[in-house]
């Protein structure tokens, strides 16, 4: 059962549906799937909305869902239909809920919370009551308590972080991705700044969030995104900086992170300048793990030792977009799709089952910067 269907489910448990009704809520679930499955961009000019044929792997053209100031990372509550975003107008810079409209495919804006420019990434908690930003420039994460309707609150602890690191991007604390874990009991900052994963304690409220630990990577690692195991096993981050994917045991219980493996994305004679790691992800199956290198334009995918958790690289493929910035994996497993922020285009890869290979799909859509691509199976 899809997630959409499940969230549908859930909402008319105890309901008395007419036979009528039973006949509309049949229809609009068999629409949904015509539809294709959405993927939300961030890009110039706001938020897009964008539907993947999961048969064939075409993309529709891209409709601005709502305009507003280019948002940089896209997050999605765990229950309710509300998409976050960094935001920003002439009253300022901070973070917005939107909630959709009309038939779906619109978004109008919910709530804004202003506190700082320069946000990186955004998580929301599996139990739907805080949101984290990252904010690379500022070198802090805020963590904000939503409401119940899933809008932003007023009720903000500011977490500044400090250090740096050898090259030149590292002259400060620089966070750079964020999750809850833990049954939303701890949250990590991957900071790209001083080469470390940052470990909070979240209790109840978001003035309860306080250190708890730190991890240290290889100097000049320059850690970027995390890709997070749910349960524990190993976790695996992009350096930024010296494009290795660093694979680290991590034990669910204590939060705490172990080095288990360092693996270069790029061989040696491959490497152009400027190039960098951004984007990681683990296949839903769990055999694949996928990161994007940025200047050298490549797709790298990796299989997962099923024992170990360890990485050996499968192949390194063109990315067919300039500066892949930001990638996801379709709801169904079966597709990549990467956003090329400099070309301004969007496209598609198969995912081989089997193998982990990737394979071009003849499909291209255009946007403006575009930053992040989500799918998320419903909303």
């Amino acid at each position: 059962m899809r997630l959409y269907e499940q969230a549908l489910s859930y909402r008319l448990k105890g309901m008395k549906v007419s036979p009528l009704s039973s006949l509309f809520l049949c229809g609009f679930l068999c629409l949904a799937r015509l539809g294709g499955e959405p993927l939300w961009i961030a890009g110039e000019g706001g938020v897009y909305r964008v539907e993947l044929d999961d048969e064939s792997g075409r993309l529709s053209e891209p409709v601005l869902a709502c305009a507003y100031n280019s948002g940089s990372y896209l997050a999605i509550h765990p229950e309710l239909d509300v998409l976050y975003s960094s935001y920003a107008d002439e009253e300022g810079a901070g973070y917005a809920s939107f909630k959709p409209s009309g038939d779906g495919r619109s978004l109008e804006l919910q709530s804004v919370q202003r506190v700082a420019s320069g946000t990186a990434h955004l998580a929301v908690s599996a139990n739907g009551r805080f949101l984290a930003g990252a904010h690379y420039s500022e070198g802090v994460n805020y963590v904000l308590e939503l409401e119940a309707d899933g809008s932003i609150s007023n009720r903000i602890k500011r977490l500044a972080q400090e250090g740096s690191g050898p090259k030149r991007p590292q002259r400060q604390a620089r966070p750079h991705w964020v999750s809850f874990a833990g049954g939303d009991s701890l949250l990590h900052s991957v900071d790209l700044g001083t080469d470390e994963i940052w470990t909070y304690a979240v209790g109840d409220a978001a003035e309860s969030v306080v250190l708890k630990h730190k991890v240290k990577f290889p100097l000049g690692t320059g850690p970027r995104h995390m890709a997070l195991p749910e349960q524990g096993g190993v976790a695996y981050v992009s350096g930024e900086l010296n494009l290795v994917v660093n694979s680290l045991f991590y034990d669910a219980t204590s939060g705490r992170f172990s080095p288990l493996q360092y693996v270069s994305a790029v061989n040696a004679e491959d490497q152009v300048e400027n190039s960098n790691l951004s984007e990681i992800q683990r296949h839903k199956s769990g055999r694949f793990v996928y990161t994007a290198v940025r200047g050298l334009n490549r797709i790298v995918a990796f299989s997962v030792d099923p024992e170990t958790g360890l990485l050996q690289r499968i192949e390194s493929e063109d990315a067919r977009v300039n500066w892949p910035r930001n990638f996801t994996i379709s709801d169904s497993g079966k597709w990549l799709i990467v956003a090329g922020q400099h070309s301004g285009e969007v496209r598609v890869f198969a995912i081989d089952p089997e193998s982990g290979e990737l394979d071009p799909v003849d499909t291209r859509i255009e946007i403006g910067n575009p930053v992040c691509v989500r799918a998320w199976g419903r909303l």
